[in-house]
């Protein structure tokens, strides 16, 4: 028998997590069963694994998956997309106050089993970014361990539980009629992604944490982006597989940037390490060119402004941007305007430029003045975000 515990978001140079071993196991192919008792799910935990559920149901695998919807933890988008898995898939609900928690995933063929039980939800956090534990066991079906499982999971594994529910797009809807399950962008709202409540000054907090980093995503790690609406506009050789591997990381890293004042305030400046590292610029030269598109506030497409990159002596590193927002006077730092900047690639970017009176832009500061760490106060503010936590702030957005 082996029995390993797999930690996760904690150590990342070890880059271990149940999102990883689930691919791996998956991968194995030398399962003929799958079953998993989760909790919570969103579109992106459920979606990372599509690919590999699909591969192992053409191959025979047996898949049995019964998920939890409480406390809106599971989204419309996530259930529907374990629906196009076509598997034995359902939820169990009751209206006890009393949750259905469990974390578990099961492989099993006629000899041996693999089973993790932990704290790991569907979700992307909960696969591989959260600080979680696991134990894993693998061993052969005589293990008493599988059979005290079965035994104590028999009316959910057998089909009998009253208060399991087969998941249909019929019972989808009525979930979300009733307001039992909510959209993605509404589930994750509910999470506030590590931000610390500011003190009830409002000026400073009254302990200053500091930041720990994020696991990244494994191999075969896939999710899919929801409202990546935007068709993508590059020129490059369109069928090599290093192309094909930058497009499927397309939006991943996002700039939230206060825009400062002045009458040329269309003239965007940037500290050093957001110039050269999320721009690809390089200090003194002045050749470099990115290829920018504006997103206007309807969501249409602007056409493509080739930028030069500019630096001189005085430490100032910009790129101009030129659009609706920017022909007018600027608005004064107490409504300082603030940029979007979308990375496609190493040298082309879409942007939106938020005014003080757009939808989203109160959303979008709160988060900002949470997330931004200037080395002065004074220093407009800016940080580089996933593209999730836009979509959770900004729905609207069509990326």
């Amino acid at each position: 028998m082996d029995t390993i515990i797999i930690g996760q978001g904690y150590n990342l140079k070890e880059a271990t997590s149940v999102g990883k071993e689930l691919i791996e196991q998956f991968k194995t192919r030398r399962y003929t069963s799958f079953t998993c008792l989760v909790a919570f799910a969103s579109l992106g935990g459920v979606s990372a694994l599509s690919k590999e559920i699909q591969e192992a149901k053409a191959n025979g695998v047996k898949i049995k998956i019964i998920l939890g919807i409480d406390q809106k933890g599971t989204s419309k988008e996530a259930l529907e997309e374990v629906l196009s898995w076509n598997v034995d898939s359902k939820i169990y609900h009751t209206t006890d106050f009393n949750i259905f928690h469990p974390k578990v995933y099961l492989f099993e063929n006629e000899d041996i089993f693999t089973l993790i039980v932990g704290s790991n939800n569907l979700t992307i956090p909960g696969l591989v970014q959260n600080v979680e534990c696991s134990l894993m066991i693998k061993d052969i079906r005589s293990n008493p361990v599988l059979a005290k499982f079965y035994n104590y999971w028999s009316g959910l594994l057998n089909g009998t539980e009253v208060n399991l529910y087969t998941i249909t797009q019929e019972l989808i809807d009525g979930l979300y009629k009733d307001k039992i399950i909510t959209l993605e962008s509404e589930r994750i709202n509910r999470y506030d992604r590590g931000n610390d409540v500011i003190s009830e000054t409002g000026k400073e907090k009254s302990i200053s944490f500091k930041k720990a980093g994020i696991q990244q995503l494994p191999q075969g790690f896939s999710p899919k982006r929801k409202q990546r609406q935007v068709k993508i506009w590059i020129n490059d050789i369109k069928t090599s597989a290093k192309t094909q591997e930058q497009l499927q990381n397309i939006g991943e890293e996002i700039l939230i940037a206060e825009i400062g004042g002045g009458s040329r305030w269309k003239q965007v400046n940037f500290p050093i390490e957001i110039f050269q590292n999320f721009f690809g610029a390089q200090r003194g030269n002045n050749e470099y060119v990115i290829e920018l598109k504006n997103i206007a506030k309807d969501g249409t497409l602007g056409e493509v402004e080739k930028r030069q990159a500019v630096t001189v002596k005085s430490n100032n590193f910009r790129f101009e941007i030129k659009c609706a927002e920017t022909s007018g006077d600027y608005p004064g730092k107490d409504n300082r305007p603030i940029g979007l900047f979308i990375k496609l690639n190493n040298s082309q970017f879409l942007y939106q430029v938020l005014m003080s009176d757009y939808p989203a832009y109160e959303r979008i500061k709160k988060f900002l003045m949470l997330e931004a760490k200037p080395k002065r106060e004074d220093e407009l503010k800016r940080v580089i975000v996933d593209v999730e936590a836009i979509h959770a702030l900004y729905p609207e957005l069509v990326i």
